[in-house]
């Protein structure tokens, strides 16, 4: 028996020592392969063909500072902008300057001092794929054949390291740090939100409180709305390549549901092949959240198709519907449904809210239904969706610039229409027009802003038709309380004379039935040509 024992025991030794020996020939043969590695990164070349997360392009990067302990530094030989090894791959991030910077260390504090040495010679970690800033290096000047692909366009190809960390730590004594392509790419938004008005100081705008409306004062949004935005300069000049791509990527995820949906194909009879209809709602129905919610595009855009349904070549061109925000545009038709406010109450809000503190113990409504203005502006989901409007616009300039071959006419409602006039303004720069015309109806954008205007009419060879109707108690109450009574509605009135202005009073009755009578609206606009 203990000669069977000695034997099991035995083979369990030659096992256990077989298996220690394959273990430390495996850990010795990585460790090898990962010295190799370390001391190829240590030694590097003098240059390297690489992406550059400055200029996006993969070209030559020439070391001119070459160091023993941390990254050396390049020069990229396309845009001549600094550049090092990103942490996580053979691509070049930014990095600070060419050579090491000697910073003014004259005065101040000891911390101060070395903090300024590290701001003036900090280089980025990742590359412009691992910090999120564009999906792919190789994508950042492709072209689209339809909107369909447009999804795909902004997939990410490798994991956003720097969302990972920021996601950690973003969220500090209640603020939530705008992501960094945002405020980059639009500092005008910084500046805006930077205001101190009724719901408190923003700081410079680089952290605010969630985009839930408590963090947007009314005086920022105002001056969201009056279209000297630089997040449209940003996009615009960048449009169709790497900057527009990096932008529109930033903004494509902070609205998750954005989606193009071909909602019919072009009829055989179409004269202009490569003429597309491209339809944009800013107010969703329950009926419509639920078909929206199960993808039953047809359903939900049933207006939009019965509308056009006969109406020339609107009924036979290739028809396209931008799903966006479609939740946040349902609780904007709740919101303003729940609130039976007039227009003069409206008004009296938003002056309320511009005069301050002592206005905020003012309250409106009847019982324990009573609001006031500070609720009311905290609880306005205008106040995000006028902004994410704005981004929706961003996106669709981008789909839009990338997609080959065809030109657009586009058609929005409320928000919907905002989103066609920021993206009008994003085109706007480019030397190519790709909008024959824009249809605008009930829009929630403001109307007397001269330059807006003109740059969103320069990017359209036709028209933009700017229908509106002074019945719209909706724009009345909701608009203005989130502009704080500071900007006009389009769709409540005629807009600058640049625009064809289509009243539609005479049988809009209300911000909810314009699309069920988009035949007239049609009807309407042909008369005014």
């Amino acid at each position: 028996m203990f000669d069977k024992i000695n034997d099991k025991l035995n083979q369990a030794k030659t096992k256990a020592s077989e298996t220690f020996e394959k273990s430390r020939e495996h850990a010795s043969k990585a460790y090898e392969a990962a010295s190799e590695q370390v001391k190829s990164r240590l030694a590097e070349p003098e240059s390297v063909q690489a992406w550059c997360s400055w200029c996006g392009n993969h070209t030559e990067h020439v070391r001119t500072v070459e160091r023993t302990v941390g990254r050396s530094s390049y020069q990229c030989c396309g845009c001549n902008f600094p550049t090092a090894f990103c942490r996580y791959c053979e691509n070049m991030a930014k990095a600070s300057s060419l050579d090491v910077k000697n910073s003014d260390l004259s005065g101040g504090s000891k911390a101060g001092k070395i903090s300024k040495f590290f701001t003036d010679n900090w280089t980025n970690e990742f590359c412009s794929e691992h910090d999120g800033t564009i999906p792919d290096f190789s994508k950042a000047h492709d072209k689209i054949s339809d909107l369909s692909e447009f999804d795909e366009l902004m997939k990410p190809r490798v994991t956003n390291y720097y969302d990972i960390a920021k996601k950690t730590v973003a969220i500090t004594g209640g603020a939530a740090a705008i992501g960094t392509g945002a405020i980059l790419a639009a500092p005008g938004i910084a500046a805006a939100i930077g205001t101190t008005g009724l719901l408190g100081a923003a700081s410079t705008g680089t952290a605010i409180s969630s985009l839930s409306g408590a963090a947007l004062t009314s005086s920022a949004l105002a001056n969201l709305g009056a279209g000297g935005l630089a997040i449209i300069t940003a996009t615009g000049a960048g449009l169709g390549g790497k900057a527009g791509f990096g932008i529109a990527h930033n903004y494509f995820k902070d609205i998750p549901d954005y989606k193009f949906v071909r909602l019919r194909e072009r009829s055989a009879s179409t004269p202009d092949k490569n003429h597309c209809v491209i339809v944009v709602n800013g107010w969703l129905s329950e009926e419509e959240i639920k078909d929206v919610r199960s993808e039953e595009w047809l359903e939900a855009c049933q207006d939009w198709l019965k509308g056009l349904r006969g109406k020339g070549d609107y009924g036979t061109e290739e028809l396209w519907h931008l799903n966006w925000e479609a939740e946040n545009l349902h609780k904007v038709a709740r919101w303003g449904q729940t609130f039976g406010v007039n227009g003069t109450s409206a008004l009296t809000i938003a002056k309320a809210m511009a005069r301050g503190s002592k206005a905020a113990a003012t309250t409106f409504g009847k019982g324990a239904g009573a609001l006031s203005v500070a609720q009311l502006a905290v609880n306005n989901p205008w106040h995000p969706a006028m902004l994410k409007a704005e981004k929706a616009g961003a996106l669709l300039a981008e789909a839009i610039a990338r997609t080959e071959g065809k030109t657009f006419t586009l058609m929005g409602h409320s928000l919907g229409a905002r989103v066609i006039f920021f993206a009008l303004m994003a085109l706007a720069t480019k030397d190519k027009q790709f909008v024959k015309n824009a249809v605008l109806m009930g829009g929630a954008v403001g109307r007397e802003e001269t330059e807006s205007w003109l740059a969103a009419s320069s990017s359209v060879s036709g028209s933009i038709y700017n229908c509106f109707s002074e019945n719209d108690g909706v724009l009345q109450f909701a608009y203005q309380l989130a502009a704080a009574g500071t900007s006009k509605p389009a769709g409540l009135g005629k807009a600058v004379p640049v625009a064809m202005n289509v009243d539609c009073t005479e049988f809009i009755s209300g911000h909810t039935v314009w699309k069920d009578n988009l035949p007239r609206v049609l009807d309407r606009i042909s008369k005014t040509q």
